[in-house]
Order: structure tokens, then sequence, then C-alpha cells
């Protein structure tokens, strides 16, 4: 009879080949696989130099972005100018050949021109704001059409940050720096994140530069409110498409600073703990940050952040995807796309990572990174697009999910009670039975919904 030892010595030596581990990897999240590297030496590089994988790996990236949920029934928003009016599309389809027009009204009578700030929409809102990223912010769910002006930064705010007496000052002047939008599951709020710096006029000093801080604005309370972080990095340049958000984390790219020896980075801002991690650019993605030379986007790709840069010398496109927040030598390069010398300018990114660009002719396409080919799209009518964005559309409120839900459920309730009684005044139904069968109901609800649908009760 066979020991127990030679048992586990043919266990031991037992194991899946490289083949089918790589076949199950290659459909795992790209986190996954970074943090697998370290099991067997023949994993440790398969990002690297096991170009089979890599393709396997490429092929299910691309064929399942389209499973995260941030994308389930997502299409794409276009804004658009129009006779100098902002105009806004929701385009979809399988070459978008279907084209609907939002109903946008500036509340500014188009005094201010706005900006799609972000990825796109969240929970079907989007962020929209001035041309300087330091004007007029609002929030805007175009399936309800309710537009959320976002107050201005109360002086009595600012004079907070100031450790210096502000009596001593002539004036004083902030500006804030618009750097995440983000929603917070833990409290079921919306946030917008802001850099703000301050110059002062001082009665004997002249002209001061303050310190500057960071401020938080909550949708839940409509108030601004100073986060307490320090060394936090900032970024003052206007890029679009440079910063996402993305399960609970807001994230923005930093340009290199001249009185910093850090080079460009990636910030992640968790909003449930106010917490946040800084990852540095790897070096072959550092002249991205020369605004004038090229264009750059942070994007979702199947639930992982990749960074996409167009260089304009060599005409390439270049897509990195991000293993672990804080880890440098996580970024791993994933595609290189091009020359692409028809390309005029890019101007954002789709579901499934596919780049759309205006090409020299004028015409509106988009690469397509399984293929890397370029796909000829049925919507033609290229104005003035300025940026396209994935958009979700939403029908609850802004900010008011809760409210509605319970809303809604208590006004069930109630018009059910009314009927109900209406019903047992003319039949042989025990009032008894159905009032103690409704208390069973009312009892199984929630804490909140209980209270609040007796409240309303009361006052029937």
């Amino acid at each position: 009879m066979e020991s127990v030892a030679a048992k586990k010595r043919k266990v031991s030596t037992t194991c899946i080949s490289d083949d089918i581990a790589f076949s199950i990897l290659s459909k795992l999240p790209f986190k996954s696989i970074k943090r697998f590297e370290c099991v067997r030496k023949s994993w440790s590089l398969i990002l690297s130099e096991n170009p089979h994988f890599m393709n396997m790996f490429y092929k299910n990236l691309l064929s399942n972005s389209h499973r995260y949920p941030y994308y389930d029934g997502a299409s794409l928003l276009l804004k658009d100018l129009e006779l100098g009016k902002e105009v806004f599309y929701s385009i979809y389809g399988e070459r978008f050949e279907n084209k609907v027009q939002l109903d946008f009204t500036n509340p500014f009578a188009n005094r201010f021109n706005f900006r799609i700030f972000g990825f796109g929409s969240i929970n079907g809102t989007l962020c929209l704001h001035q041309d300087d990223y330091n004007g007029k912010t609002l929030l805007w769910n175009p399936s309800t059409h309710a537009i959320k002006l976002i107050p201005p930064t109360p002086y009595e705010l600012v004079e907070s940050s100031i450790d210096e007496d502000v009596e001593d000052f002539d004036s004083i002047d902030d500006t804030s720096y618009l750097h995440g939008f983000g929603y917070d599951e833990l409290r079921n709020d919306y946030n917008v994140i802001c850099y703000v710096s301050i110059m002062g006029e001082h009665a004997g000093y002249g002209d001061m530069t303050l310190d500057p801080f960071w401020k938080i604005y909550s949708l839940r309370t409509n108030s601004w409110r100073i986060l307490d972080v320090f060394d936090m990095p900032y970024s003052l340049a206007c890029i679009d498409g440079t910063q996402v958000y993305m399960n609970g984390v807001c994230h923005w790219l930093c340009e290199e600073e001249e009185d910093s020896q850090d080079g460009p980075c990636l910030v992640s801002f968790y909003l449930s703990n106010e917490k946040f991690f800084i990852t540095p650019v790897p070096s072959y993605l550092d002249d991205c940050f020369d605004v004038q030379a090229l264009w750059i986007n942070l994007v979702v790709l199947n639930g992982a952040i990749a960074l996409i840069s167009y260089h304009e010398e060599t005409t390439n496109f270049h897509i990195s995807i991000l293993g672990e927040y804080g880890i440098k030598e996580s970024w791993t390069k994933l595609f290189l796309v091009g020359p692409l010398s028809c390309i005029e300018r890019p101007i954002g990114v789709g579901t499934k990572g596919e780049i759309f660009v205006i090409r020299k002719d004028k015409e509106l396409v988009c690469i397509d990174l399984s293929t890397q080919m370029i796909v000829e799209l049925v919507y033609k009518e290229v104005n003035s697009i300025d940026r396209i964005v994935i958009y979700k559309e939403n029908i609850l409120p802004i900010g008011g999910i809760s409210l509605f839900f319970w809303s809604a459920v208590a006004v069930f309730l109630v018009c059910g009670y009314c009927l109900a009684v209406g019903v047992l005044e003319v039949s042989s139904v025990d009032p008894t039975v159905f009032l103690g069968s409704l208390q069973a109901c009312f009892l199984r609800l929630p804490c909140g919904l209980a209270k609040f649908t007796a409240v309303v009760f009361s006052s029937v």
C-alpha cells in the first residue's frame, strides 16, 4: 500500500501546464495578473517576454471591456459647437449611425462655454466647467434635464485657511482649479475636488502668495469644506481627459513642477477615507505633458486605469495600463499603434478603448485597437467637435436617489392603503385581519423607510 509521504510527493509534482495557466491568466483583470507574477518563475515575465500570452490578453481585454458594469447600456456623448452655441448629442449603434440631440439649456445664456470634465458621466450625471477650470461649475443629468450649479467658495472658508491676521490685508483673491468629480458610495454623495491658490495684498508688504489648500464640495450638504491633506500633487494645466473616476476613486495626472524634484505622476484620491496614492509616470511617458505637441487621456479599460497618449511627431499612439496604485513599475505598455499620418487630432475614447479622431480630410473615424485599423463611421457631420465621452443614461434626480426611491414607495403604500380602505367599506373582509397584514408588511421595511412612510401615513 502506498505510503502517505509518497502520495504527498506525487501530488506536489503534479502541476498545471503553462499553456493552460496562461489561458486562464489571460482572462483575468490586469491587476490580478500583476499580483500572480510572483507565483512561478515562468509567470514573472509573461507581460514582457511572452508574445503568445500578450496576444491572448489583448484579445480578452478588448472583447471584455463592454462587460465592465460602468459600460452597461452606455452610449457616447459628443460635444459640438453650432452657430456659436454648444450642442450635445448622444450617438450609438454598431457604427454610431444613431444620433439624438440632448436638451441642454445654458444657465448663463451662452455667455460662457462649458467643457466636459473627466472621462464621462457618473450615474448619468456629467460635470461641466468653464474653459479655464477656474470658473463656474455645474452638474447636469441629460436624461432628466436637471442642472445643479455648484456654489462658489465662501469667503469665510478662504479666511479660515490663512494663518496671518486677515485684517492686515487690503484684498484676498482665491483661484480654484478643478481636479476631481466622483461619487462616494459610502455616503451616497457626489463630490467635487479643487485645489485653491491664494494671493493677498498686504497693507505693509504688498502682494503676497499665501499657503494654498484643497477643498471638497458635498452635494448632500450643498457646501464646501477644507480637505485635511498635505503635499497632494496638483495640476494648473487645463488638459481635457487627464481626469477619470472609477469605483470611488478620483484620478488625475500632474505635470512636473518647476520647484519639485518629482516627475509627472498620477494621483488617486479615495473619496470614502480622503486618502491618496501617488504613482510616478514612467520615463517613456514623461513627454506626454508637452501640451503643445501631444494629446493624453486617462481612461477606464476593462476595470483598470489606462493611459493613452498620441505623439504628434511620430503619429503613434501609446497605450499603457496601471497594475497597482503607488507603484511606478506596475505601468505596462500594452499597445503601440501607428504611425497614422492621416490624423489631425484625437477627440476621445469609447467603451472598448477605441480612439475617436478627426482625420485631415475632416472625417470622424475611430481606431479599433483589436485590429489597429481605422473604422469609417456613419456620423459624418464634423463642425467644431470638441470632445467625445462615455455617457450612461440614468433617470434618477441628481443627488436625490434615496429621496426619490423613498418617496415613490411611500406614495405607493399610501395609495394602496387608501384603495384598500375603500374596498373594505364595500366588502366583508375583516378590517382587523387586513390591518394586521398591513402592519406586518410595514414592520419588514427598512428603518428609515418605515419612519418616512409613517410620516406620510399620519398626514392622510
